[in-house]
């Protein structure tokens, strides 16, 4: 169910905004779409994840894509100092070659054979010949990182083969080795976020996607928009939009809204 406001109203054009996505445009910017960068999320006594903790974890499946079996177990904790790094424990690839690490916000088929996600955030690589017995760790970001702090949004963990600087396959530039989907043990870290449409208003003009609970769950932008005033209209923080949104690209930060856009008001479809 939708609904707008008459002239402004738009046909429902979904823009893929992708850092990642090898056949996505750049979309052209509102007029007057810049925003200020205030809106500091209020205090809702979220959790703060402790030192030491292991917020989720997985193990990799075979998908048949290498010559021999793929094992080993991944985790994301947290460390000393708050930040978020993936960890990996008893890595063995048969063939022996080198591979690197991928998060992607996409649920994969266990015997899928290529990633082509519409967020993906690369990590390091591993060298031909890595011992198992050897824990690999790779930092990921801190509560002011990316997902704003909480990385739940991530599905899985994908290992690919290391660039060898030969030619690109085309049709399948990052081909999987393996996958680890996450299972993810945290505590609800927006407790007191609730998104309620206030109507429109100058710099609020788009489309409002409902659920059958007639609660907003998405909000198609008009030209004209800002999100600090989208951030508003629905009596949330520019930080919390940007928290329901965090495969947004190019620029998480960056408060400039995009006739067409599609922008997740819902904590569930996040």
């Amino acid at each position: 169910m939708t609904r707008g406001l008459g002239p402004l109203a738009m046909a429902l054009g979904i823009l893929l905004l992708s850092g990642c996505s090898a056949d996505a445009g750049t979309p052209a910017p509102s007029p007057n779409a810049g925003g200020p960068q205030g809106g500091a999320a209020q205090d809702d006594a979220r959790p703060v994840l402790a030192p030491g903790t292991t917020a989720a974890t997985g193990t990799f499946v075979d998908t048949g894509a290498a010559s021999g079996a793929i094992t080993g177990s991944v985790a994301i904790t947290v460390d000393d100092e708050g930040i978020f790094q993936l960890v990996v424990t008893d890595l063995s690839v048969t063939d022996g070659l080198a591979t690197q690490f991928t998060l992607t916000a996409d649920s994969l088929s266990p015997d899928e054979a290529c990633l082509d996600s519409d967020w993906r955030f690369g990590l390091g690589q591993v060298d031909a010949g890595h011992d198992p017995a050897a824990a690999l760790v790779f930092p990921i970001g801190g509560s002011d990182g990316i997902g704003q702090g909480d990385l739940s949004f991530i599905r899985e963990v994908v290992l690919t083969r290391a660039p060898t600087g030969g030619t690109v396959d085309k049709a399948c530039p990052i081909p999987i080795v393996s996958h680890a989907p996450l299972v993810w043990n945290i505590p609800d870290m927006r407790p007191g976020l609730d998104v309620e449409d206030s109507g429109a208003s100058a710099g609020a003009m788009g489309i409002v996607t409902l659920d059958s609970d007639d609660k907003p769950i998405a909000y198609t932008v008009a030209q004209g928009d800002t999100l600090s005033a989208i951030a508003q209209r629905f009596g949330i923080a520019l930080d919390d939009l940007f928290y329901l949104n965090p495969r947004r690209s190019p620029n998480p930060e960056d408060a400039q809204a995009f006739t067409g856009e599609v922008l997740n008001l819902s904590r569930g479809n996040r």
